[in-house]
């Protein structure tokens, strides 16, 4: 069984749609998205529109997706509270017609267990699968324990293929806002054979830093954070 994951993509049409024509040309049986379409950037809808019609796709609810629903449903609360910490992204999609998205992101589970496979995937981690947190330099022991013999997952936009006691800890990265030094990631796992292999899509993020100066972001974080792979 060999499989394509990705995750992350919060948004960034421009990374989003220079990737998937690679992702969806790997040699596979399937693919699976990792969780946050939602957050950061401005493109939601029409990278919904995308990946709704892709074949087979197996997708998982982020952290931000599921904040996005909680504003959606009128957390006001929460919804101040995103706008103040990562932008405007939320107030875009909220002007865009975003049932349909909604909708889809209700019904995605938080968590993917393959038994036949031995394999996890979840957005966050095994513990917390919406908003846990597991970089390349956190302490894996908690882990050991777990079933799974292959964990896969997101969130910290890292890509990373670690082991504990046996078992492979990977991260594809991420396609929106890589945070590693590199450009937008993703990931082909073989699992029969434990391989996985990283690759790495080239952007061109000009149209991104117009969308923020559109939206007049004061967040300068929404910026710096792309300059780490141009």
């Amino acid at each position: 069984m060999k499989v394509c994951v990705f995750s992350d993509i919060h948004g960034n049409g421009p990374a989003f749609f220079s990737a998937i024509g690679n992702i969806l040309s790997e040699d596979v049986d399937g693919h699976i998205f990792l969780g946050d379409l939602c957050g950061y950037y401005y493109d939601q809808v029409s990278i919904f529109s995308c990946m709704r019609d892709i074949p087979g796709l197996v997708s998982l609810k982020g952290n931000h997706d599921d904040l996005f629903l909680r504003i959606y449903s009128g957390d006001e609360d929460v919804r101040r509270d995103y706008r103040s910490r990562y932008g405007n992204s939320m107030e875009k999609l909220l002007q865009a017609d975003c049932r349909e998205l909604a909708d889809w992101f209700a019904g995605l589970p938080e968590s993917l267990t393959w038994d036949d496979l031995g394999t996890l995937f979840c957005h966050g981690s095994p513990g917390e699968p919406l908003a846990g947190y597991i970089y390349p330099d956190t302490p894996l022991e908690a882990l050991a324990e777990e079933a799974a013999s292959t964990i896969v997952l997101g969130n910290t936009h890292y890509p990373m293929h670690r082991m504990v006691a046996g078992k492979a800890i990977v991260n594809p990265g991420s396609i929106g806002q890589p945070r590693h030094g590199g450009w937008s990631s993703y990931a082909v796992l073989d699992l029969a054979a434990g391989e996985v292999a990283f690759r790495e899509v080239r952007y061109d993020p000009s149209p991104l830093y117009a969308q923020i100066d559109d939206f007049r972001e004061t967040n300068t974080y929404l910026k710096r954070v792309l300059s780490r792979c141009t």
